[in-house]
């Protein structure tokens, strides 16, 4: 239950942030376009590992399998 709350926290982080990328990538405001190209940087290194993180998170878990039952 833990799993799927923060799973839940994650990808609405994620989203927010995936909307500030693709501003930053289509903006025509002067002060965004002026530092671009570190912004762009900034932005990819935050989302790709956030969106790494949330599609493990929303991994279901493995089953185990007990030998030891047997």
């Amino acid at each position: 239950m833990l799993r799927k709350i923060i799973a839940a926290i994650v990808t609405m982080i994620t989203l927010w942030l995936i909307k500030e990328t693709i501003f930053i990538f289509t903006t025509p405001q002067a002060d965004i376009a002026k530092n671009r190209d570190f912004l762009k940087l900034a932005s990819l290194s935050i989302v790709i590992p956030l969106l790494i993180v949330n599609f493990w998170l929303w991994r279901p878990k493995p089953k185990v399998e007990d030998d030891e039952t047997r």
